[in-house]
């Protein structure tokens, strides 16, 4: 039975599917949830929803859920809510690298709860902050929930906790301190 169970993995993995993420650790998944169903009795499907990623270039870049083109094209722009900010990680301050790039973007639906659609993030580190997030998003997390989360100082990950101008409010994203 291992063989046949390998053998499925294997395809599974080699096989990407039209429309989902072509990501390794996606495929592996998918495939275990294969076999379980086959030989485990299970009946779980993989679930291609607000699966995390990454591209790891010098800055990072890292998001899940939807982009605010697809939350405005699912929700309608009047529905969508968007957070967003420019950053200076600290490694870039006591290096003296230009930071202007390093940013952040929450999407969220607008009616309260405000349920997190999606998050960007380009900078240092994007893949943990990326990964951390992400199980918030899967299990609902909303803007409100996110925003009383106690970030870790001094980190990159907590400049989405301190997410609070929206692109509608049309106020300067630029973060200039540690509040």
């Amino acid at each position: 039975m291992q063989t046949v169970a390998g053998a499925l993995l294997s395809l599974v993995i080699r096989q990407p599917s039209e429309g989902r993420p072509e990501l390794t650790p996606t495929a592996i998944m998918a495939g275990r949830l294969l076999v379980q169903r086959l030989f485990g009795g299970s009946s779980d499907l993989m679930d291609y929803d607000n699966v995390p990623t990454t591209v790891f270039t010098p800055l990072e870049y890292g998001c899940v859920g939807l982009s605010e083109e697809e939350a405005v094209a699912r929700h309608g722009q009047e529905h969508v809510e968007v957070y967003h900010a420019h950053y200076k990680p600290l490694e870039f301050t006591v290096a003296g690298r230009d930071a202007s790039q390093c940013y952040v973007k929450m999407v969220c639906l607008r009616e309260p709860p405000q349920l997190v659609l999606g998050l960007h993030f380009l900078g240092p580190n994007a893949g943990e902050v990326t990964q951390g997030f992400a199980l918030g998003i899967k299990c609902g997390a909303s803007y409100a929930q996110v925003m009383r989360t106690v970030g870790i100082h001094p980190t990159c990950s907590e400049e989405v906790v301190k997410l609070r101008i929206s692109k509608r409010s049309g106020l300067d994203p630029t973060v200039t301190g540690c509040g």
